[in-house]
């Protein structure tokens, strides 16, 4: 594959940039945004849903969400699509070039990736039937696929917060976020956190036992919850104006960094420094579809976005600038994912014309 550069300006948009402008989270309470209530860490942990219209049932029963949601309204409005920019046909966009390895599977949506240790990969994505699947590679082999469950409607997240441990988030049929883990023995049920979402949902995790998630709710903004250990905290407003899942990523403790594209379709990245969330700052950029984001190193951020010729393209930061984008050639439909399996390197995932999952790994500077 070969690796050109390419300025921001050749794959930018035509539109004006519009401002993410951070919002006040005060202004508005996230309960009354979200619909979600508090639950303490036990009952969540124990298996016990929050008590809203939308249990865990609803994910594992797709009749039962048909019932219900015929019976009552959904507490917001449904989200407006937005259009896939680009070539109005697959036929117009270069021939499949994509040279890492076919992991076989077919994905509705996307695909998610965590490492909980050291040359070990698990690989999520969301089947023909709308459950969740996994694969895994041990160090030496892959696994076949393994059937999860759960009723989805969008890619799933996917992150590991300690050895042999891994949390997996996915949006339901009520569009409300659902989780399950593997505690490294067996698979937890499913529990419903609550919220709403037009997207999907991301997840980081800076410190063991610590989970951050992020959504983009019915009026655009990003909405973040966290695990501290004990309880699950409110949906919190952190504002801006996302037309796709959020990305989220972590390089160190206390210190979260998360992407998202605004209404230009460009990159914006806002991130938490320990005491405070930063405003929005726009790295550029024209993504189809979404953006992944990796940490190879302390300090390091490596980014991923498709653009309107169907490539992969990576821009990083280097501890002190961002450099990029770069071509990295390929082509995908949907929005890629990213993770780091061991120092200075990354895994990077897509989707193939024939929706199948595509592998390619990369060394990155320390």
């Amino acid at each position: 594959m070969t690796t050109s550069q390419t300025t921001t300006e050749e794959i930018s948009h035509e539109m004006p940039p519009i401002a993410m402008e951070p919002q006040d989270a005060s202004s508005s309470s996230p309960t009354q945004n979200c619909c979600v209530g508090r639950a303490g860490g036990e009952e969540l942990m124990n298996g016990n849903s929050l008590s809203s219209p939308a249990s865990s049932a609803s994910l594992t029963d797709h009749n039962a969400k048909l019932s219900w949601q015929t019976t009552r309204r959904i507490p917001y409005p449904p989200p407006t699509p937005y259009p896939m920019m680009g070539p109005a046909s697959i036929d117009d966009m270069p021939s499949f070039a994509m040279d890492g390895e076919n992991l076989g599977g077919y994905s509705q949506y996307g695909v998610a990736a965590t490492s909980g240790a050291e040359n070990r990969l698990d690989v999520f994505t969301i089947g023909k039937d709308s459950a969740i699947y996994h694969k895994y590679w041990d160090g030496s082999i892959w696994s076949d696929w393994e059937r999860l469950g759960g009723y989805c409607l969008s890619a799933p997240a996917a992150v590991s917060r300690g050895e042999n441990r891994i949390d997996i988030f996915v949006i339901g049929g009520d569009r409300s976020v659902y989780y399950k883990y593997w505690n490294g023995s067996t698979w937890s049920d499913w529990l419903n956190l609550g919220g709403y979402s037009q997207f999907g949902v991301a997840a980081a995790s800076w410190g063991e036992n610590r989970l951050d998630l992020f959504i983009v709710n019915w009026d655009g903004a990003m909405y973040h919850k966290y695990w501290d250990g004990s309880i699950w905290s409110d949906w919190e407003k952190l504002g801006g104006y996302c037309i796709s899942t959020p990305a989220a990523v972590s390089w160190g403790l206390n210190r979260i960094d998360t992407f998202a594209l605004g209404s230009d379709r460009a990159v914006y990245h806002k991130c938490w420094d320990g005491s405070n969330w930063l405003g929005w700052e726009k790295l550029g950029g024209y993504s189809q579809y979404g953006v992944a984001a990796a940490s190879g190193a302390e300090n390091r951020l490596d980014i991923y976005i498709i653009a309107r010729n169907g490539a992969v393209y990576h821009k990083c930061w280097d501890g002190s600038n961002w450099v990029g984008w770069d071509n990295l050639g390929g082509y995908s439909i949907a929005a890629p994912a990213a993770v780091s399996s061991e120092a200075s390197r990354v895994d990077t995932f897509v989707l193939g014309s024939d929706r199948a999952v595509y592998y390619k790994w990369y060394r990155v500077a320390d």
